[in-house]
């Protein structure tokens, strides 16, 4: 699967998640509020990990620069 999500939007995903999931395994907020911080701190590392995110591809945003070609360098 083709990566969508660029190296800003990684780096700000992984804080994020990583700032849920310890709030989550905390316990400050009752059981149902720490899953669901849990979940959404889980699939914001996942997403930041493999740099696939799949809302990102239903809604067609692309935050990955392929240098591969030439777009990212006007003549």
């Amino acid at each position: 699967m083709k990566q969508n999500v660029g190296i800003l939007d990684t780096a700000i995903r992984s804080v994020i998640a990583l700032a849920l999931l310890a709030v989550a395994v905390e316990g400050i907020y009752g059981l149902t509020i720490s899953l669901i911080l849990g979940a959404l701190g889980a699939i914001l590392f996942v997403t930041s990990s493999f740099g696939v995110c799949l809302l990102y591809k239903a809604l067609g945003i692309d935050t990955y620069a392929d240098f591969r070609d030439d777009s990212y360098h006007p003549n």
